[in-house]
């Protein structure tokens, strides 16, 4: 996404209010739907932080006016202006270089196995499943109805494959990443015992964040490194080699 000029001025607009509610209510189903966008949006939001606290934006204005000062003063040939312009864009492009490192090294020194949680995590679509069949459990995460769901799943005495995993989800977006956690272990156990492959490659994601949700990051890494090593995983987009460089270095840091 970061590629689309277009995308990246409307989510840049849409972090500073600027956008009417039309435009933010397609901006936020764009963020709803798409990691890669939420993504680009928390490190829009990271930078421009970066820039208030390094007061590169005054800085940058201020090279521009003493710029300006010389030219309208000097009346230089075209050759000295030429030279004069090239002089101020490399001090403006080395502000922004520092500022650029700067903003990765704040994000990756104050990483934390939640922050990576909440910057990463996207709840599992329903129709992104390859279950076909009708429960109650079913239709109540197809409408984003968590406790239900929760609630459901107490009350089934012999859960199937999917429950597990849509239990899982639920809880994970409940904020009980401990019984997120229990549920997809289950549904591994189950899968590793009928010789089954149900959900396999989504609850590998799922349980990652789910040790990350549970600030367990030294369980989430595996799984996380395992992904990004698969270029065939249906999740290894979203686990980019950024994500695993701070993956482990809170990893490293417990």
């Amino acid at each position: 996404m970061n590629n689309n000029f277009t995308t990246t001025e409307l989510l840049i607009q849409y972090l500073d209010g600027e956008l009417d509610e039309t435009q933010a209510a397609g901006i936020k189903r764009t963020l709803d739907q798409d990691e890669l966008a939420r993504q680009e949006l928390e490190n829009l939001r990271m930078a421009k932080a970066a820039i208030v606290s390094y007061g590169i934006k005054s800085r940058v204005g201020l090279i521009h006016k003493e710029m300006m000062e010389e030219l309208k003063t000097n009346t230089p040939a075209t050759g000295g202006v030429v030279r004069s312009m090239l002089r101020y864009s490399l001090r403006i492009a080395a502000i922004l270089i520092l500022a650029a490192g700067s903003f990765f090294t704040y994000q990756y020194f104050s990483a934390t196995p939640e922050k990576l949680f909440s910057q990463n995590f996207a709840s599992f679509k329903i129709n992104e499943t390859r279950g076909t069949g009708t429960s109650a459990l079913r239709n109540a995460y197809q409408k984003g109805d968590m406790p239900a769901v929760i609630e459901q799943y107490k009350l089934l005495q012999q859960p199937g494959k999917e429950d597990y995993f849509l239990a899982g989800n639920a809880y994970l977006n409940s904020k009980q990443p401990s019984n997120a956690i229990d549920a997809f272990i289950t549904l591994q156990q189950k899968n590793k015992t009928d010789n089954t492959h149900y959900y396999e490659e989504d609850t590998e994601y799922f349980l990652a964040m789910s040790y990350l949700a549970a600030n367990e990051a030294e369980k989430a890494f595996p799984l996380l490194k395992k992904i990004n090593a698969d270029v065939t995983h249906p999740y290894h987009q979203h686990v980019s080699d950024w994500l695993l460089r701070k993956a482990a270095h809170v990893n490293t840091a417990k």
